[in-house]
């Protein structure tokens, strides 16, 4: 599926680009955060409005793919098998405005994948950092009024910028509308807990995935979206909300999992969360939060 097959929203009236079985595996092209737009250090985006102005949207998503025979009140269960970041060029950037740090002037950086790292050049000169990639957004439709691709909503997921979302990950979502309807771009070379610099290393990938169509009682479904692995089960609570209450919330859901599905006491559950749980932040870009 090409990555010339984009959107900027998550939105229900989209025609699908394609319908899958359910348990079909396909490989997704994704764009990059900007469109592709950035090739050079000579392209420099002041703000996101100027995002905005010059592409007429943000954080574009490949689809939306729909799941024949999906429906409200249904589950899709995208399984990640690859997820291979610039394949094409090479490369990812980083784009540097103001948000944590202390106001820096506008500035893109180009960092050059070479085989399992990334190098950022630096005024001391090149680091090498892990090549660690992932999808930074990833969703369904709504059943409602459509979503921006740079939003996300427990409802539907979205651009919550989790390093979770990379190979072998197991993602659980509701279905809304029929087929589902699958979107999903944004991904990252590397990404520091929070993205607090307000970009990660942005690329294009290619993403190799199976959707399959699930009930409730298949998935164990609390609530909230689940990023599950062989090594783990999670809980996503995507913003809106403040990053206390939405890491309370995805412990909740957690703890409402193992004691539905796993047959733990919720006293248990709670335990077993505080002996060892993790939290993992994906975004703290003001007015944006996900845990």
């Amino acid at each position: 599926m090409s990555r010339d097959k984009t959107r900027f929203f998550f939105d229900r009236t989209i025609a699908p680009i394609a319908e899958l079985a359910s348990g079909e595996t396909v490989i997704v092209e994704t764009q990059d955060a900007h469109g592709g737009s950035i090739t050079s250090t000579d392209t420099v985006y002041r703000n996101l409005d100027e995002v905005f102005e010059r592409l007429g949207g943000a954080n574009p998503v490949t689809g939306p793919i729909a799941v024949a025979g999906a429906a409200p009140g249904d589950y899709l269960e995208i399984e990640l098998h690859h997820v291979e970041g610039a394949p094409i060029r090479g490369i990812g950037h980083m784009t540097t405005t103001p948000t944590l740090h202390p106001n820096l002037e506008p500035e893109t950086t180009i960092c050059q994948r070479e085989g399992e790292y990334v190098v950022l050049p630096t005024i001391r000169g090149p680091v090498r950092v892990p090549y660690l990639p992932f999808v930074g957004t990833l969703g369904v439709a709504p059943a409602g009024d459509r979503v921006p691709s740079f939003g996300q909503r427990p409802d539907i997921l979205g651009n919550v910028d989790l390093p979770e979302l990379t190979n072998g990950a197991v993602v659980v979502l509701p279905v809304h509308v029929p087929g589902g309807l699958v979107s999903l771009g944004d991904a990252h070379l590397v990404q520091g807990d929070a993205e607090i610099h307000r970009s990660a290393v942005e690329t294009q990938a290619d993403v190799t995935l199976t959707i399959h169509r699930r009930t409730a009682d298949d998935v164990g479904f609390a609530g909230l979206p689940q990023v599950n692995s062989g090594d783990f089960i999670g809980s996503a609570a995507p913003g809106p909300g403040h990053l206390e209450d939405l890491v309370r919330a995805a412990y909740d859901d957690l703890a409402i999992r193992l004691e539905r599905f796993y047959g733990f006491s919720q006293a248990d559950a709670f335990r077993l969360l505080g002996a060892v749980g993790k939290v993992r932040i994906g975004q703290v870009v003001p007015p944006v939060y996900s845990a």
